[in-house]
């Protein structure tokens, strides 16, 4: 993944997906608001807020990537949560990192850490991620015991490695493609 990419933030940058939906709009206000119900966040701007000028792209950047941090740390954990009793799987702790170069990662100690940027995918892709990262705790390692594992949480028929693929497809589309 391309480490670096920023999204061009206007008043047109909308994201709706499944887990979030946030957009930014001029409102009323004399200094930036967040307006949050739920997953839905509105990022209310003074009227006349102008992202052309120096330093607000890096501004919008740094917002969405706090609000991505602030649904994250709600949603995330909650899947994890039920998909793990669900399976019966035990886990130490989940952290939500800023990190655009693994999606998730499991700790031979159970600890699991889960990308905030998974807030942009479909929620048939975060919650393979979390499967994958919960599959781990039975398999530490890549291999075929491991993808069995995998497969039989995602319903089988090699639907795990259908979902791989498309998480790479979605990766590539998400930050090698401006």
């Amino acid at each position: 993944m391309a480490a670096l990419r920023q999204f061009r933030i206007d008043y047109d940058f909308r994201i709706d997906t499944d887990l979030l939906h946030l957009r930014f709009e001029e409102a009323d206000v004399a200094t930036a608001t967040l307006h949050r119900e739920g997953t839905s966040v509105t990022v209310r701007l003074p009227r006349g807020f102008d992202f052309h000028c120096p330093g607000r792209q890096e501004w919008g950047n740094s917002v969405l990537t706090e609000v991505l941090r602030l649904v994250a740390a709600e949603v995330l954990p909650r899947r994890l949560a039920n998909f793990a009793r669900q399976y019966g799987i035990d886990y130490r702790r989940v952290t939500i990192r800023n990190v655009r170069t693994r999606w998730g990662s499991c700790s031979s100690l159970g600890n699991i850490n889960l990308s905030l940027w998974l807030m942009l995918a479909p929620a048939r892709l975060v919650d393979y991620v979390i499967k994958h990262e919960l599959a781990h705790r039975r398999e530490m390692n890549h291999s075929v015991r491991f993808w069995s594992v995998v497969d039989t949480m995602t319903g089988g028929s090699g639907t795990a490695r259908r979902l791989e693929r498309e998480m790479r497809l979605f990766s590539r589309n998400l930050w090698e493609h401006p």
